[in-house]
């Protein structure tokens, strides 16, 4: 038959080229509910961060990795150019995590930036590993086929298992953070007039491969933390079972994660021009054909900012719904490779688990309620 031969080439080419299969989270993403669970994540975030701004009143100025609201033109030929902007929309959870610890390192570590971003910092890791969580399963069960899991009970999944997304990079960030303990108290020695500077070259070795454990530690968390909340999302672990699993496939296979990752991005970057670009000719279209009865200044002035801000959160929404789709899709292909573990095997959620009987009590023959103390059944034995 024309179809089972179809199905036939597209299982072959998805077992030589397991990447492709990347592509199905540009259709994953478009889910309306993961669309919207995202934008109100994305947004809640945006107005904590203002209202941490407000209290901290930054000294130093920081620009943060967002959409830009004034790319939004009413001229058609402008078009979405392959730059930040796009880059941005579709790392959207990686960045706003990443961005806080990047911009303290580079402030010189003042204390009242420093509190700023570490508050900004804990916002977007409790928020995304929450979200994250409810995204990769959405999207996990619509890649393998079977949508046996309802948005009400991917939440309630989530809501659970957020104490263990959450603490699944703190483990490693917290080693990294002894770790610098530890070279900070050796370092105080170098103040010591003499002997500082020969102790200090004396220790060198050890405060090297203290570095690089740090180091490790860091780079393998930025890079496996968006694993470790598809880990937990589709495994059913703990912190610690995340972050090994992540590890693990970093480790095993570094160059598929790499591969992986860049074709993600091209896809997203791809997904992310064609809304972007839809979404300004919805603007424009919605605006001219308005001034023909209005007029251009009313239509601009009245439909503008609202259209607007309806199509950054959009873009928003679909961005970061790629991001934990294609994640989710990486983490499977990668556990597949890894350990053999096939795609659809995926952890029931809560209600779906088999209730277990409870068991005999200790001592205590089981015994048939019909039995008369002589032994013999009614109706049976007579």
């Amino acid at each position: 038959m024309p179809g089972d031969d179809k199905q036939a080439g597209d299982a072959r080419r998805a077992r030589q080229f397991p990447a492709l299969r990347i592509l199905e989270a540009a259709g994953i993403a478009l889910s309306p509910a993961s669309i919207v669970i995202a934008a109100l994540a994305s947004f809640l975030l945006t107005i904590s961060g203002q209202f941490v701004d407000l209290i901290f009143r930054p000294s130093v100025q920081s620009t943060p990795v967002s959409i830009d609201a004034d790319r939004w033109g009413t001229q058609i030929g402008i078009v979405p150019p392959f730059d930040r902007t796009l880059i941005a929309a579709v790392a959207r959870p990686w960045s706003s995590v990443l961005e806080p610890v990047i911009s303290v390192l580079n402030s010189g570590w003042e204390w009242g930036f420093s509190a700023r971003m570490s508050c900004r910092f804990a916002l977007a890791l409790a928020a995304w590993s929450l979200v994250g969580v409810i995204l990769c399963r959405r999207s996990a069960y619509l890649f393998v086929g079977h949508d046996d899991s309802s948005v009400r009970l991917a939440i309630q999944y989530g809501l659970k298992r957020w104490p263990a997304s959450v603490g699944a990079p703190l483990i490693p960030l917290v080693a990294a953070f002894l770790m610098a303990m530890s070279l900070a108290t050796v370092g105080l020695v170098g103040r010591f007039p003499f002997v500082g500077s020969t102790w200090l070259t004396i220790a060198s070795p050890f405060l090297g491969l203290m570095g690089f454990g740090m180091a490790f530690l860091l780079f393998a968390t930025a890079c496996g933390w968006p694993l470790m909340v598809a880990a937990i999302a589709t495994d059913d672990c703990d912190s610690f079972g995340g972050l090994s699993r992540a590890y693990s496939g970093l480790t095993g296979r570094p160059w598929q994660v790499a591969a992986h990752t860049v074709f993600g991005l091209l896809v997203g970057i791809v997904l992310m021009w064609i809304v972007i670009l839809i979404g300004e000719m919805t603007i424009w279209c919605a605006t001219s054909c308005t001034a023909l009865g209005s007029g251009l200044t009313q239509a601009h002035d009245s439909l503008f900012g609202p259209l607007t801000f309806l199509a950054d959160q959009t873009v928003a929404g679909i961005g970061i719904s790629f991001f934990w789709s294609a994640t989710a899709v990486i983490y499977l292909l990668l556990r597949q490779e890894v350990d053999g573990i096939p795609l659809d095997r995926i952890a029931p959620d809560d209600e779906a688990r088999p209730v277990r009987d409870p068991l005999p009590v200790v001592g205590i023959p089981a015994t048939d309620a019909r039995t008369e103390s002589n032994g013999k059944v009614p109706g049976i034995d007579q």
